[in-house]
């Protein structure tokens, strides 16, 4: 499963023969890895984070991220989308059965997300959003949804929160808190790039953090001070499922229900205030 190019020798052929060929140069650790991957369903693979993963494996994250690349995948997503590829497209279903399987998705991505959940958390960080000087809420990609939700809910309770999907303004805003600040961030692997940034910013300012992801021993709840999951996994081919969307909107209808819960009347009076300001827009 080599394919020499004269400069270098490279990997072909499909994910577990790749990882099957590799066997006869491989290090002790990577003979470890190929073993242990052996074990594990391909199926549940394309759902697990590089941390989890990595985790079932007994080995660090850079770890695995390197024998992804001596596999000639360009990273972690690239491995999983190979798999996902070679599993193939979901089983055939009529339209009644793909209506109540994605119906069920949704239910049990709040359910399940439901149960994680600690309100006195949702208590903790109101009073966080309520007193920050500045109160910042980002996601990428289909992560960058639900923050919307919530400033567009926040608003209307007089509580102005900064919310872009645009990863360099994202830099540039957290660049620029601080001390008594908050800034929540939604990622459902806990390991995007600009993400993890944008946390790292804010620690060296001081910043309060919220985090809003699927795994808890993610890169990016490391530098969580309140920690929220959800709990709908995502395939890599899938490029984002609504059902998570849902999961992560459930959480900031939660937060702000916190919200309005310690604003009391006041909450009602900005709330009246604000539809009467949007009236005469509508017929």
């Amino acid at each position: 499963f080599y394919y020499s190019r004269g400069t270098g020798d490279k990997m072909i052929g499909k994910v577990f023969d790749r990882i099957e060929g590799l066997r006869p140069v491989a290090t002790k650790t990577e003979v470890r890895l190929i073993d242990g991957l052996k074990k594990i369903e391909k199926e549940d693979i394309i759902y697990m984070s590089i941390t989890e993963l990595a985790s079932l494996l007994g080995v660090a994250e850079a770890t695995f991220l390197r024998f992804c690349r001596k596999l000639d995948y360009r990273g972690f997503q690239d491995f999983k989308l190979n798999l996902s590829q070679e599993l193939g497209p979901e089983k055939n279903e009529d339209d009644t059965g793909r209506a109540k399987r994605i119906a069920d998705d949704m239910t049990d991505a709040i359910f399940e997300t439901y149960k994680q959940l600690d309100y006195d958390d949702c208590i903790a960080v109101a009073k966080l959003i309520i007193g920050a000087g500045k109160c910042c809420v980002f996601g990428v990609g289909n992560s960058a949804v639900a923050p919307v939700m919530l400033k567009n809910k926040l608003v209307r309770a007089g509580i102005y929160v900064e919310n872009t999907s645009d990863t360099h303004m994202q830099t540039i805003i957290a660049s620029n808190l601080g001390k008594g600040d908050v800034i929540l961030l939604v990622s459902v692997s806990g390991a995007t790039k600009d993400i993890i940034n944008l946390a790292e910013i804010a620690k060296k300012n001081g910043t309060a953090i919220v985090v809003i992801t699927n795994y808890n021993r993610s890169p990016l709840a490391k530098y969580a001070d309140y920690t929220f999951y959800t709990c709908r996994k995502e395939a890599a081919y899938e490029g984002g499922s609504l059902a998570t969307v849902v999961a992560q909107s459930y959480i900031m209808d939660m937060l702000c229900s916190a919200v309005f819960e310690l604003l009391g009347d006041e909450s009602n009076k900005r709330s009246l205030k604000a539809s009467n300001a949007v009236s005469d827009k509508s017929l």
